[in-house]
């Protein structure tokens, strides 16, 4: 068996081949200070020539820049936040930044441990969907320490930082009304939380800012239009999604439209009620606050809120970059729009015998 012992080159083999001092070299390839162009070529040549591999944590200390960002979701299996950090990650390299990830399946600590760490590592700013709004003391540490934050889709309470979001009251309001026009007077709504109808009812804060939002507009568009609306509380996964939808349909009387929160609870939801044999929208109609592929491909078609999670992560990197070279929008609040999908889930009540559903 053949060895390969040689030695990775160092910045000092480097400056040496390059002709030049170890300082330079270092300045060069850290990415800072001024160096005579060709001096610089020089130094870049002999880099390529041995295969020199910088520390980055070295320039880092040096140059005060990293040209890393962190990113900190809470769920990478949803499509949602899946489609953000492809978003960032375009942004990112744009501006010849590269990205971190860290998912924390809506655990705070685990988002706590993991702005650490990207701190830890010099990371030149922080975007992050937080798991809790009121758990936020590591995010104003973030924000005390002058390293630029972006909150993206959740908005937690008093951090003064850049958010990237959509109106998800305004969303809400729009889908219950759709519901009301066309002749609904009971629905649900499934959500991903462990409060139950009675707390929520109560005012008891929910620990997601979006969720808390659609809640609310739900509430107050269903009073308005005098019709009944309940929240489906406990679906925490997709098996448990599929368990409260089932309780649901075995009443005597459900409601007859339902409405999920996002589409990691949509798929389950619609799976059981296709599994108890109800039709949509003929005996169940079905939306969701959040669109995805199979939506459009379903039968019937899913209507439901298109979110721009790309172009949300897009933008979110985007302020984060123009923040670390100190410019950016003299605003901090940052609201894309999302667009209704108008499909075939739902069902007119109120139209006349022999019509067709809408």
């Amino acid at each position: 068996m053949v060895h390969n012992t040689r030695k990775a080159a160092s910045l000092m083999d480097v400056a040496r081949l390059a002709g030049v001092s170890r300082s330079t070299a270092a300045r060069v390839l850290g990415g800072y200070g001024s160096v005579n162009g060709e001096l610089a070529s020089m130094v870049e040549a002999a880099a390529e020539t041995l295969g020199y591999r910088g520390n980055a944590l070295a320039r880092s200390v040096s140059s005060g820049r990293s040209n890393t960002i962190g990113v900190v979701v809470s769920d990478i299996e949803n499509p949602f936040f899946a489609r953000a950090v492809q978003g960032m990650t375009a942004a990112a390299k744009r501006g010849g930044y590269d990205v971190i990830l860290a998912s924390t399946a809506e655990n705070a600590e685990a988002e706590r441990d993991a702005v650490q760490v990207f701190l830890d590592k010099r990371v030149d700013g922080l975007i992050i969907a937080a798991s809790s709004r009121t758990n936020t003391s590591h995010l104003l540490d973030v924000v005390k320490m002058g390293r630029p934050l972006v909150l993206l889709d959740r908005r937690p309470d008093g951090v003064d930082a850049d958010w990237v979001g959509t109106d998800s009251y305004d969303e809400a309001r729009h889908m219950v009304r759709h519901l009301v026009e066309h002749g609904h007077r009971s629905i649900a709504f499934i959500a991903g939380t462990t409060k139950t109808p009675d707390q929520l009812e109560a005012g008891h804060p929910l620990p997601i800012s979006t969720i808390a939002d659609r809640v609310r507009a739900i509430r107050e568009t269903a009073r308005e239009a005098g019709i009944a609306y309940e929240f489906l509380p406990g679906a925490m996964t997709p098996a448990e999604a599929q368990s409260v939808v089932r309780e649901m349909l075995s009443r005597a009387e459900p409601p007859t439209a339902l409405i999920a929160s996002y589409n990691r609870l949509a798929l389950p939801a619609f799976q059981a009620i296709r599994a108890a044999g109800l039709r949509i929208p003929e005996d169940m109609s079905f939306v969701s606050m959040d669109d995805a592929e199979w939506m459009t491909v379903s039968s019937p078609g899913v209507t439901a809120m298109a979110l721009p999670a790309y172009e949300l992560g897009e933008r979110a990197a985007e302020i984060l970059i123009a923040r670390a070279n100190g410019a950016g929008p003299e605003s901090t609040s940052h609201l894309l729009p999302s667009v209704f999908m108008d499909r075939e889930s739902v069902a007119r009540l109120n139209a006349p015998v022999g019509s067709s559903k809408a």
